[in-house]
């Protein structure tokens, strides 16, 4: 059955049909403002000359532009700069209304879940609100300018700006712009003010609203007065049925940086995948509510909440929660986030996600796992406790393949049963040789997730499973990886003397064997200590990363016997080992290190071939994949639009970077 392209997805662009408005409104003020009297709002010298505020067209004109004492044009430069100031204003009037209802966040929620959705991403209205903002920032500037300088010209005009109802409300409006549009558009204010501080400043905007209604004629009234009201029903709304207090909410911290937070959802708390909420703790700050993506808890009918560190609040937050707790909490939703439209209308998914921006991936991955769906993921974090954590309570499905290049300082404990298909390194990734190779994978069948997991290896005879596992573990985790584990077995049995490093000791490979082979071990402890003693020519007991590698390497020598023999293969043994050296060869796809060779990291090359299948309209055609991006890195972002404008696969972004 083939698949309607982009059945439930709106064009990355739909707010480009606004501006037509936007058009149209300025065509409007144009007509009126040049069409002869009564169309527009030019006039005979003669009349314009009857009115109490001038005495007729200046230049030599036959007519001007002067309907009341606010707008009076009477000569060709003040006329254009009339039509300059009002044309900037008429233009934003569709902009006007989207910038208040884009933020009506539980109509939006509504909406999203019709068909509206088609042709409107409702969930990625914040993007269309700042870019209105800044628009409507600049041309706000212009309209006030260009009043100014004509009332500056004129008589004594100027003083309207504070004896007119006009002057009075546009001077308000004018200055209101600045402490709303540029604490959260300028980098630098971004930066340097308290996220509490800049919102609070933004919501100076209601304020801004009530102005422009009281600004102009009737017709301002309805257009600012509509979006405002509701806007300020939706919030009325939100706050009354869609606040929900949570009495015992638990805290715990994954290590120095991030903390979870899970709680049994409430009443009407409804679906919450892929959604955010907004959070408020009262113990911490009774005015701040901030935006965190909330996904499924193990626990059924319970979600969780992750944190890291970034600024004063969470720092605060870190401080409070030193051990496990219960506290209240209030949450605000769930609403929708900006993954909702591309993760349903896509077959092929990759989420690529930066700390702890991998919960919405969780999300999407326990909403179709029963579908025939493959949601890839590529985390790249730093932070070992949330590592940890998600490796020991999360089941990442087994039809996609789940890369996690840690980049921190300390050891990873990791779970011994971690599934074939989740794969560890060490260090940052290319991503475009990452995902390129999920691409290849899935597209040609071979190596495809679900294919590595090793059921044969439960049913392998005990004399045969010592060599599967350690091959096994070679297929998982490099040398350098089993190297590190090593050393810090060593220095656990080494306590009380002086730590080892770039060494390790007989004690500390006997647990990493120990580790690896569980109950196996037993049954070749003697050939451990054989092997160890040959490499050991010094005989001080350790080994250096060289020689470990040659100890571990000569374990996988030994005979089901335990003699230091090569014995024949079974077809069971040929089997697993076909499957292990798989596993070695899908590793090596995504392994962080490797580029493609003679070009940079986002050459013209196509390493893998991809192109092909994501071209025309086959199964794997680019418009069948879709990335997903969640989290705070603008280097990680950059790398994606390349590859995105490369091989055409479509990218969407959520980033809470408010």
């Amino acid at each position: 059955e083939e698949k309607e392209g982009g059945s439930l997805r709106a064009a990355s662009r739909w707010w480009h049909g606004v501006f037509l408005f936007s058009l149209i409104s300025m065509l409007a003020c144009i007509i009126t403002l040049w069409a002869p009297y009564p169309i527009g709002a030019r006039m005979p010298s003669a009349t314009v000359a009857a009115m109490p505020w001038s005495d007729g067209c200046g230049g030599g004109l036959d007519a001007c532009i002067c309907p009341r004492e606010t707008i009076c044009a009477d000569d060709l430069l003040s006329m254009i700069f009339l039509t300059i100031a009002r044309c900037s204003a008429w233009f934003d009037y569709p902009l006007y209304m989207l910038l208040f209802m884009s933020k009506a966040n539980n109509l939006n929620n509504f909406l999203q879940k019709t068909a509206l959705r088609c042709w409107i991403n409702f969930s990625d209205y914040h993007r269309v609100h700042s870019l209105f903002g800044m628009i409507v920032g600049i041309e706000s500037a212009s309209h006030s300018f260009f009043h100014i300088l004509r009332w500056a010209r004129r008589k004594d005009d100027i003083q309207l700006l504070w004896t007119s109802k006009t002057g009075i409300t546009g001077l308000i409006a004018i200055s209101l712009i600045p402490f709303i549009v540029l604490p959260m558009t300028v980098p630098y204010l971004k930066s340097r003010l308290p996220f509490e501080w800049r919102k609070g400043l933004h919501y100076l905007s209601i304020l801004w609203g009530v102005a422009l209604m009281c600004h102009a004629p009737q017709r301002i009234f309805w257009l600012i007065g509509a979006p405002v009201f509701i806007y300020t029903a939706d919030k009325m709304a939100e706050g009354l049925f869609k606040t929900h207090l949570i009495e015992s909410a638990h805290f715990q911290r994954l290590g120095d940086t991030s903390c979870i937070i899970s709680f049994e959802n409430p009443p009407g708390f409804g679906k919450q995948n892929s959604a955010y909420v907004y959070l408020m703790l009262p113990w911490l700050s009774k005015h701040q509510f901030h935006a965190f993506t909330v996904f499924p808890c193990t626990k059924p009918n319970h979600s969780s909440i992750c944190i890291h560190k970034s600024g004063d609040w969470t720092g605060k937050l870190m401080k409070a929660i030193t051990t496990p707790t219960h506290k209240p909490a209030f949450v605000v939703g769930p609403f929708l986030s900006p993954f909702s439209s591309p993760a349903m209308d896509s077959e092929n998914l990759v989420a690529v996600a930066s700390g702890i921006g991998v919960t919405p991936a969780i999300s999407l991955i326990k909403q179709y796992s029963s579908t025939s769906r493959r949601l890839n993921l590529v985390w790249i974090c730093r932070d070992a406790g949330l590592v940890e954590h998600f490796l020991q309570n999360v089941e990442f499905g087994s039809d996609g393949y789940t890369l996690i290049y840690y980049t921190g300082k300390r050891s990873l404990i990791l779970r011994d049963d971690l599934p074939a298909n989740v794969l560890l390194f060490n260090g940052r990734p290319n991503l475009e040789r990452a995902i390129s190779g999920i691409i290849t994978s899935i597209a040609t069948g071979d190596g495809l997730p679900e294919e590595l997991h090793m059921k044969v290896l439960t049913r392998t005879p005990g004399e045969m499973r010592v060599k599967l596992l350690l091959e096994k573990a070679l297929s998982i985790y490099t040398i350098d990886q089993l190297f590190g584990y090593t050393v810090k077995a060593s220095n656990h049995y080494n306590e009380g003397q002086e730590p080892l490093v770039d060494m390790v000791n007989y004690q500390g490979c006997l647990s990493t064997l120990r580790h690896l082979l569980a109950d196996d071990y037993k049954s070749v402890t003697d050939q451990i200590t054989e092997n160890f003693e040959k490499i050991d020519t010094s005989g001080f007991c350790r080994l250096d990363r060289g020689h470990f590698e040659i100890f571990f390497k000569s374990m996988l020598r030994i005979g089901f016997d335990g003699s230091d023999t090569e014995e024949p293969e079974t077809s069971s043994m040929r089997n697993v080992k076909r499957g292990l050296q798989r596993m070695t060869t899908t590793r090596d796809m995504f392994e962080s290190g490797r580029k493609p060779s003679g070009s940079n990291e986002f050459s013209s090359k196509d390493e893998f071939g991809i192109k092909p299948y994501l071209q025309g309209d086959g199964k794997f055609a680019a418009k069948n994949w879709n990335m997903l991006y969640c989290g705070g890195s603008q280097p990680v972002l950059d790398q994606l639009n390349a590859f995105k404008r490369k091989f055409g696969i479509g990218l969407s972004v959520e980033k809470f970077d408010w």
